[in-house]
């Protein structure tokens, strides 16, 4: 999968602080970083961007340190 809407998730990921290559492509890396997303935000780790993965990619807040 490719395209802007992965190029914007990964963008808006990295803006985050996580480490992701955006490159507007959605394989092995962007799955795998997925993943450690969904679980750290409380989501089953399914490396599937859906709706709710999507959503909560911009409203997430990290716990305060």
């Amino acid at each position: 999968m490719q395209g802007n809407d992965v190029h914007t998730w990964q963008y808006k990921l990295k803006k985050r602080g996580w480490t992701i290559d955006v490159d507007g492509i959605y394989g092995p890396k962007s799955t795998a970083v997925c993943k450690l997303f969904q679980e750290k935000v409380g989501l089953k780790p399914t490396g599937v961007i859906d709706e709710e993965t999507w959503d909560i990619t911009w409203s997430w807040k990290p716990p305060a340190k």
